[in-house]
């Protein structure tokens, strides 16, 4: 049983897509165009972005901290992210694949197993938002700069666990880049992953950082974090409030794609307009991995000085000294 993996479908799968699988129109070259610019757009600016980010975490000592290692985390996942995004934009012109079997499980794999690591980070993350409020003191020993980095790799491994499949099962047929499922007359291998990659990629995710953000918001509002002083409470709140916002543009950017792949699986003939609904879509699902380094910027002090400074010729050490402790990013 031959089946293109329906959540990257827009991303490859373009003789499918205008041949038989919609029966639908191909979309105006106008349109190509335009999606083509705002993909462009978005590569530079999240590339330029999110490795600013890697370059300030890993070059100045004091951004060398647990909620910035989750950071940096993040935004090397979204910068493998954004790679993938050339091969997007040729494939939406041209539309077929046109970089060979190699390219094309690469192209997969990046695109898959850097989704999941940023879903993944976001629980760490909010769970270790939970632990620096709620348990400050206990959460000391493991909240470290160490333990961090140890947490990021168990998130890759867990990513590339969990898309065994599109490993297993890239295939290059008639130049799309597809996959191929194992043959099944009780159930739909598009539909098992599509309900599988929900699960485990958004659904239960969304579910336990909505816990542990409402465990950390009923502290906040109450005490706040035990034996601290009023501006390393404030400190809390504003970390908080960043990491929060992160995960909300996560979700603003996720949801539509989610909708949107559930009801396509439900349909046998999707009406045409599903075609320029996908591109938008995508363009949201790939913005979210741009906007990232922005929201570091607007809330973190810390991060607007070191991206400025990136830029100048100062020193790493005049820099360190520079740097304002935000309290609540060290352990």
């Amino acid at each position: 049983m031959e089946a293109t993996l329906k959540p990257y479908v827009n991303f490859t799968d373009f003789d499918g897509l205008y041949n038989g699988t919609y029966n639908a129109p191909r979309p105006h070259s106008s349109w190509t165009f335009v999606f083509a610019v705002f993909y462009a757009l978005i590569c530079i600016a999240g590339l330029v972005g999110n490795g600013l980010v890697i370059f300030v975490v890993l070059r100045y000592a004091k951004m060398k901290t647990v909620t910035n290692m989750y950071i940096l985390n993040l935004a090397i996942s979204d910068l493998c992210f954004l790679i993938g995004l050339p091969f997007l934009i040729v494939t939406s012109i041209v539309k077929k694949w046109i970089f060979g079997f190699f390219l094309c499980k690469i192209f997969y794999i990046l695109t898959s197993i850097n989704w999941f690591t940023s879903v993944f980070t976001l629980i760490v993350m909010s769970a270790d938002r939970y632990l620096a409020v709620c348990h400050p003191i206990r959460s000391m020993s493991y909240r470290t700069p160490i333990v961090s980095r140890v947490v990021c790799v168990c998130v890759w491994l867990s990513s590339m666990l969990v898309m065994l499949p599109i490993i297993l099962y890239t295939r290059l047929i008639r130049n799309s880049c597809t996959l191929v499922w194992p043959q099944s007359d009780s159930v739909s291998g598009m539909k098992a992953f599509t309900w599988y990659a929900l699960l485990l990629g958004f659904a239960i995710p969304c579910g336990l950082i909505s816990v542990f953000y409402t465990l950390v918001v009923m502290r906040l509002r109450t005490v706040g974090p035990k034996n601290k002083s009023k501006e390393k409470k404030k400190s809390h709140r504003r970390v908080t409030k960043m990491v929060l916002t992160v995960i909300a543009v996560y979700i603003i950017c996720w949801l539509p794609y989610w909708l949107y792949q559930v009801t396509l699986i439900s349909m046998e003939n999707p009406p045409s307009y599903f075609l320029l609904m996908s591109q938008i879509i995508t363009v949201m699902s790939y913005a979210n991995s741009m906007l990232n380094p922005l929201l570091y910027a607007f809330f973190s002090e810390n991060f607007r000085k070191t991206f400025l400074k990136a830029f100048s010729c100062a020193s790493p050490a005049d820099v360190n000294r520079a740097l304002q402790a935000e309290n609540s990013l060290y352990p």
